[in-house]
């Protein structure tokens, strides 16, 4: 058995193709850690210092050597000219309308310089500053900065639904659109790195689920886009990438090895280990725990049983974290979250 390395060694072994002592865990618990301190989501959006505290005490009960704190999402988009975003008390953000509403606006409608602090004050109160808080108070992990990815990010600025109809009845727009999602989200990457100090990236694209488009699209439309993004944030920051996308991507699994990305997420609705057979050893894989039957409503023996099946299916050679399929939900037990730790060291290398 190997020597015990440290949580932040741990995960940057498996970054760098190496097999360390046992099989890090990541935690994408940003909501079911407020709530698990006594906290409404409200508490700490915005709020670095309480951000801070929180992420200091959950990393240590959950034994996680990868973190992704608690900030709102949809800060990326409040400094948007005329943009409206709904705030609920204990869950993320949603926008209030679309922006993009015609093709005409498509190219014409401005955007904000993510480097420029004073045009994107938002950006910094709900994201970066949040996620400088968690670099700080977690400095034995991997922690992160992150973004939406091109497809998800010009979705919501041209509407969902609309961008969908463009992909199939009018594509010249729909890439327009995702043209300038795709820059505005590599951008937001940058201005987050030129002021944190983080180990990797979290790029979340679940428009590009199977649920939604299907590999042909998934290749014309966001292929080319991610792997600029990934190699980019390489080139310039030194940072690789985990890209998260939600649902079934089985059918893009072949197309996922393309992307870039160093680290790929996979829901707990994807066979895990066809994943390992497609990527073999190109990629790490992460994930695939169902965060609602499993961890939120599973017994500490459920997550045991789906966390084993996990690690036979991906991780007995390394190349695997553990992790939930997709986030995790407000009120998950925080011992089913630790029983993934306890399955990783049951399986030391």
């Amino acid at each position: 058995m190997k020597h015990e390395m440290k949580s932040k060694d741990r995960a940057l072994a498996v970054f760098e193709g190496e097999l360390p002592d046992r099989a890090p865990v990541c935690d994408f618990g940003n909501i079911a850690m407020v709530g698990h301190y006594g906290y409404r989501f409200s508490d700490v959006r915005g709020n670095p210092d309480l951000a801070r505290d929180i992420m200091a005490k959950w990393v240590k009960e959950t034994q996680s050597d990868m973190v992704f704190g608690p900030f709102e999402s949809k800060g990326i988009f409040m400094d948007i000219p005329g943009m409206s975003v709904k705030l609920p008390e204990d869950d993320q953000g949603s926008l209030r309308q679309d922006y993009f509403s015609t093709p005409e606006e498509i190219e014409s409608k401005p955007l904000y310089d993510p480097f420029n602090r004073e045009e994107c004050p938002n950006l910094h109160k709900y994201v970066v500053d949040t996620l400088r808080a968690v670099h700080e108070s977690c400095p034995d992990a991997m922690t992160p900065v992150w973004c939406e990815g091109p497809l998800t990010t010009s979705g919501f600025l041209r509407g969902i639904d609309q961008l969908l109809m463009d992909i199939l009845m009018d594509p010249d727009n729909a890439k327009k659109a995702i043209k300038r999602g795709a820059e505005l989200s590599r951008q937001i990457v940058g201005a987050q790195l030129e002021e944190i100090d983080a180990d990797y990236v979290v790029c979340t694209d679940p428009v590009s689920s199977a649920d939604m488009i299907d590999d042909a699209m998934f290749r014309e439309f966001n292929l080319e886009e991610l792997k600029k993004s990934t190699t980019q944030w390489k080139q310039r920051h030194g940072v690789e990438t985990v890209l998260h996308i939600c649902g079934d991507t089985a059918p893009m699994l072949e197309s996922f090895k393309e992307t870039g990305a160093r680290v790929l997420s996979l829901d707990h609705a994807v066979d895990l280990a066809k994943a390992r057979e497609a990527f073999k050893d190109d990629v790490v894989v992460m994930g695939n725990l169902d965060p609602v039957s499993v961890l939120l409503q599973g017994s500490v023996d459920d997550v045991d049983r789906a966390a084993e099946k996990c690690f036979n299916d991906a991780g007995r050679n390394g190349g695997y974290i553990f992790a939930a399929g997709c986030s995790v939900p407000k009120n998950t037990p925080i011992e089913n979250i630790v029983q993934m730790a306890n399955v990783s060291k049951r399986h030391a290398y």
